[in-house]
């Protein structure tokens, strides 16, 4: 067994809250306000992905498999409680796998599951040309516009040097992802998206609803593939308020 790597945040709370990055994204992201905005009713388990944070002694990795088998013996040990997960865009993908994996393992299934910025794995349209095979400065004007990446990585030549590398190990895994099939979920499912997200149609966000025979609804916000970061606020309250529900509903 290996130790949980995370800090526990709120470790009275009845349900945990495992928070999935997207392509190069880091556990930083979510720690620096997911805990504090859900407490004391969620405990946040910021994941934290090879190559980054904790994890920086990790080579990145560039296949699904190598990836899930250095997350499972992390996030295991902390299913002691229900729990729920949350994934953004490529961390979509993986709380969709994680969760098969668990209840694979006979751990139970999560009592809820938040999908941001992603259409159904498998069925999102591939780019003409792999984005970890673009030259470099192609690749990072695509990264300034997407957005997804702070302003100030692009004023440090040093950093963005450093993280272009990881972007591209986290792109060349998603090019070559393949879902694993599996049955629908039985919990309640959401599927978070901007209105204007070049690269998820609202519409795609509805395909969510065929991974589960449970309850399934969309929270759609104004603005392109990182709305959810640009309404926190609404985000935060609406996790809070769903987990509380569910939590109450499974105490009945």
């Amino acid at each position: 067994m290996v130790d949980n790597p995370w800090d526990v945040t709120s470790p009275d709370a009845p349900v945990r809250l495992f928070c999935l990055p997207w392509a190069g994204g880091s556990a930083v992201t979510y720690q620096r306000t997911w805990p504090r905005a859900l407490a004391p009713d969620v405990d946040v388990h910021a994941v934290e992905l090879p190559g980054r944070g904790i994890a920086s002694d990790v080579p990145p990795v560039r296949r699904l498999e190598e990836l899930l088998d250095f997350l499972l013996p992390r996030i295991a040990p902390s299913v002691d409680r229900p729990y729920a997960v949350f994934g953004h865009s490529m961390g979509a993908a993986l709380a969709l796998e994680i969760v098969r994996r668990l209840t694979a393992a006979g751990l139970p299934e999560p009592v809820r599951v938040f999908v941001s910025g992603s259409a159904v794995p498998g069925r999102a349209p591939r780019a003409a040309r792999p984005l970890h095979e673009l030259p470099e400065n192609e690749f990072r004007a695509w990264l300034r516009d997407t957005g997804g990446t702070p302003a100030e990585v692009f004023r440090n030549p040093e950093l963005l040097d450093h993280l272009s590398p990881l972007l591209r190990a986290d792109f060349e895994l998603c090019h070559f992802y393949r879902p694993t099939p599996g049955a629908p979920l039985g919990c309640p499912l959401t599927a978070i998206g901007g209105d204007a997200d070049p690269y998820v149609s609202v519409d795609a966000l509805a395909g969510w609803s065929e991974l589960t025979t449970g309850p399934f609804d969309r929270l759609v916000l104004g603005g392109g593939h990182f709305a959810f970061q640009d309404h926190l606020d609404r985000v935060h309250t609406y996790i809070a308020t769903a987990l509380r529900h569910t939590v109450r509903d499974l105490a009945r």
